[in-house]
C-alpha cells in the first residue's frame, strides 16, 4: 500500500508539473499575442505564433530545418567531447595537485571571463572557417563548467576515502578510478549539463558570424531576407533542441546518481 501510494503521489506530482509546463508556455503564447497586437512592436517583426509554427512545420516537412539542426548538432557533440574529456582530467588534475592549482589559477581566472565570441576573429585568422575552427570556440566556451565542476567534486570527498585506499595498497591511478572518480561522477555530470547548453548557443552563435552550415547559417539566412516567420521558426527549433539536451542529461542524472541532492525531490 505505502508503494502504491508513494507511486500514486509521485505520478500526481509529474502532472502536476507537467501542467505547470503547459500553463507557463500559454500564458508565454498570450504575451506574444497581446504584444503583438498593441502597436508597441512593428507586427512585422513579432509574427503571429500560428505563422512561427507553420513556417516551423514547412521547413522540417521540406527537410532544411532537420538537416541544419543535424549539422549544428555534429559540432555541439565534437566540442562537448573535447571539453568533457579535457574539462575532467584537468579538473582531478588541479584538485589532486594544489600547488598546480595555484600556480594557474590568474591564468584560469583570466581566461575563464573571456566571451568566446570575441575569440572569433582569432579563431578564424588562425585556424580558417572549417569545423576544426567551430569545435575549438565550441570547446573553450564549455570547458569551464566541466573543470570546475570536476575541481569541486575531488575536493569535497571525504579524506577517510583516501586513507582507506591507502591501507588497501592503491597507487595513483587506483585512486583515481577507484575513488576520485566515482565520488565526484555527480559534479562533473551537472556541470557537463550546464556546458551542453553553453556549448548549443555558442555553436549556434558562430554558424552565424561565419556562415558555417546549421542552424545559425539558416537564421541568419532568413533575417536578411526579411522572412521574420522563417527566422522565429528556427529560433523556435534552437529553444526546442535546447530543452531536449537538457531533459536528456537530466534523465541520464537521475538514472546514474539518484542519490545526488539535486535529484531527491
Amino acid at each position: 500500500m505505502a508503494d502504491v501510494g508513494v507511486s500514486g503521489f509521485r505520478r500526481g506530482w509529474q502532472i502536476g508539473k507537467a501542467g505547470k509546463g503547459l500553463t507557463g508556455a500559454l500564458v508565454l503564447v498570450a504575451f506574444w499575442e497581446m504584444l503583438r497586437l498593441s502597436g508597441m512592436v512593428d507586427p512585422r517583426d513579432l509574427p503571429s505564433v500560428f505563422a512561427i509554427l507553420r513556417s516551423f512545420t514547412l521547413q522540417l516537412a521540406n527537410g532544411n530545418l532537420v538537416l541544419a539542426a543535424l549539422q549544428t548538432l555534429l559540432s555541439w557533440v565534437m566540442g562537448m567531447a573535447v571539453a568533457l574529456v579535457f574539462g575532467t582530467a584537468l579538473g582531478i588534475l588541479l584538485a589532486l595537485v594544489p600547488w598546480l592549482e595555484r600556480t594557474s589559477r590568474p591564468t584560469l581566472e583570466f581566461l575563464r571571463p573571456i566571451p568566446s565570441v570575441a575569440l572569433i576573429p582569432v579563431a578564424l585568422m588562425a585556424l580558417g572557417i572549417g569545423v576544426t575552427m567551430q569545435v575549438s570556440l565550441i570547446t573553450f566556451a564549455s570547458i569551464w563548467p566541466i573543470l570546475f565542476a570536476a575541481r569541486q567534486g575531488v575536493e569535497a570527498i571525504d579524506p577517510r576515502y583516501f586513507d582507506v585506499g591507502r591501507v588497501w595498497g592503491l597507487g595513483q591511478a587506483g585512486r583515481i578510478l577507484r575513488i576520485v572518480l566515482p565520488a565526484a561522477l555527480p559534479s562533473i555530470a551537472t556541470g557537463t549539463r550546464i556546458a551542453a547548453s553553453v556549448a548549443l548557443a555558442l555553436s549556434i552563435t558562430v554558424e552565424m558570424l561565419t556562415g558555417r552550415p546549421g542552424l545559425g547559417a539558416v537564421l541568419q539566412a532568413a533575417r536578411l531576407s526579411g522572412q521574420t516567420a522563417e527566422m522565429w521558426a528556427v529560433v523556435f527549433c534552437a529553444g526546442l533542441m535546447g530543452q531536449g539536451i537538457n531533459m536528456v542529461f537530466l534523465r541520464i542524472e537521475r538514472a546514474l546518481f539518484p542519490w545526488s541532492g539535486e535529484h531527491l525531490v
